[in-house]
């Protein structure tokens, strides 16, 4: 049976463990290749490479945390750091990876922000070459959940507030 190919983009700093749990849900049923991605964007003059390169590997160790908190050694994770532009860099490995479906934390509702620029998950379910799974932001009046709990969640990853502190206590 053939493994259906899952990117999640995880956002280090405000959490995409909705994501996670939905994937990791969806482990229990389906064999898959799940693709973590972090993209180190500065979003600030360039720096000097060095600069990148802790991003870089920092973001790699995070990322190989929560494969192993969310997923265990049982499933096949893969991890990867891409630096540029979010959306850009998460449509760019949707086509490396010919994901079939690519799974995201929508925005923060920013009531007038949106207007004047188009955001990340805007523009990734526009250009995404794979169908595009965007879950809601876990704010006001979000139900609290949005995949099937077939297995609780261990304790561990319920113990932390978000992403980053889960994988820098894993």
């Amino acid at each position: 049976m053939n493994s259906k190919r899952i990117l999640v983009p995880v956002d280090l700093l405000r959490g995409s463990a909705r994501a996670l749990v939905f994937v990791q849900n969806m482990a229990m049923e389906t064999p898959l290749c799940v693709t973590l991605l972090h993209v180190v964007d500065l979003n600030i003059a360039p720096a000097q490479q060095t600069v990148y390169d802790q991003l870089c590997a920092e973001g790699e160790a995070a990322l190989r945390k929560l494969a192993r908190l969310f997923f265990g050694a049982d499933q096949a994770v893969r991890v990867t750091v891409r630096v540029g532009k979010p959306a850009a860099e998460i449509v760019a490995e949707a086509r490396a990876a010919s994901a079939d479906m690519i799974v995201l934390c929508g925005p923060k509702s920013a009531k007038g922000l949106r207007l004047f620029r188009r955001g990340t998950t805007q523009e990734v379910v526009h250009s995404a070459p794979c169908p595009t799974v965007v879950l809601p932001h876990p704010g006001k009046g979000a139900p609290q959940s949005l995949a099937p709990q077939y297995r609780p969640v261990s304790e561990e990853v319920c113990a932390f507030a978000d992403v980053g502190q889960r994988a820098a206590a894993a």
